[in-house]
Formats: structure tokens, sequence, C-alpha cells
């Protein structure tokens, strides 16, 4: 029988979490960050008070293995924290900035917008060999409770329109499409997302389900 436990993000787990928000967001995380992007977010998720911190992290353990991690934060922590994450991305990603920023200033004029009293899912992602134990739904758990804890009414994330995989598991936890984005290109690629939400005001049951 699989022991699983659900614990917060410690520094230790930096390499981990640059897998795993890599893994899911493989095509837009490169793109947005360029191709140091792995070591940008080993970086960022070292550091306290930014987005990609430590802090904001949950994984999920299965038999005592890393498995997966979800990554989110409140509307008070990214009007808190919204410079200094800027501040990081110049310092790790030096030169590149520059480069980078017209697409950083593009995707932040589309994805993660909230408001207050809402909570943001950034990232979540299951490594494939341990994908179909229900891992998914759980840390959205964890993550929904974190949010009441904080006041949030309701949780927000964005998804792109073609990670079917995703979009079905949140549609089977009551998570709604709330709009679409508009196409956006970085560089040779194009992203499209959707808005999706749920209210999570009244505490409800998440039950396991195959991921």
């Amino acid at each position: 029988m699989n022991n699983i436990i659900i614990r917060k993000g410690k520094i230790e787990d930096a390499q981990d979490f640059s897998h795993l928000v890599l893994l899911s967001a493989s095509t837009f995380f490169p793109s947005l960050f360029g191709s140091n992007a792995a070591k940008v977010m080993k970086n960022l998720f070292q550091q306290s008070g930014n987005f990609f911190s430590f802090e904001h992290s949950y994984f999920i353990e299965v038999n005592n293995k890393r498995a997966g991690m979800a990554l989110g934060y409140n509307w008070e922590q990214k009007r808190q924290e919204e410079l200094y994450t800027g501040l990081l991305l110049v310092k790790y990603l030096r030169w590149s900035f520059f480069t980078q920023l017209p697409y950083l200033l593009k995707a932040q004029n589309i994805v993660g917008k909230f408001a207050e009293s809402e909570y943001y899912l950034s990232n979540i992602a299951i490594y494939p060999e341990f994908r179909g134990l229900g891992l998914g739904t759980k840390l959205l758990g964890t993550i929904e409770e974190e949010a009441r804890k904080t006041g949030c009414k309701r949780m927000v994330l964005d998804v792109e329109t073609d990670n079917k995989r995703a979009i079905k598991l949140y549609e089977k936890i009551e998570y709604s499409i709330e709009q679409k984005s508009p196409i956006f290109k970085i560089r040779d690629k194009n992203f499209e997302f959707f808005k999706m939400s749920k209210d999570i005001e009244k505490k409800g049951n998440i039950k396991a389900r195959k991921v």
C-alpha cells in the first residue's frame, strides 16, 4: 500500500521544483524565461518573498519519494511580492532579461490576473511515473484548504487550451471555464489559455479520482 503525504515545500526541494514546474509548462516557461528557465526557477524557489518561492509550494510524496508539487498564492501575497519577483528576475535572467522583457510583459497582461479574495493556482505537476494515483486531486484539495485559511473565496487558474488532461481534471472537481485568452506569440510559438475558477467559500469534499 502506498504511503502518501502532502507537506509544505522546503528549500531542499529546489531541484525537484525546477523539474516539476517546467513539466507543468514545458513550452511556455522556456519560451518566457529563456534557455536557462530551469536554473531561474531553481533560484527563485530558494528565495523568500516571490511568486515562485518554496513558501508557496506543497509537495506530495509517495513512499518517501517526491511525486509532485503545487504552487499558489493569494491576492494579498501577489500585491506584496510582485515588485520583488520582478527584481529577482532581473537578477537571475541577467542580460537576457532585456531580451525576454517584451514576452514577460505580454504574458503579464494575459495570465496570472486575479482579484481580491481570490487564490491563484500557478502550477501543478505530477511526475509521469506517479500518475494514475489521484495525486493531483489530493494536491488541489490541500491548496483549496490553504486558500480558505487565508480568507479567499475563489480559486483561479490559467491552463493552456490544448492541455486536455489538466482541463479534464479541473472540470471533474468543479472548476469552470470563464474565458479564453487571445492568442499571443512568443518568438515562433503561439499560446492560448483558458481562465478557470471555482467557488470555495463553502468547504466541499474533493474525492480522490484517478488523474
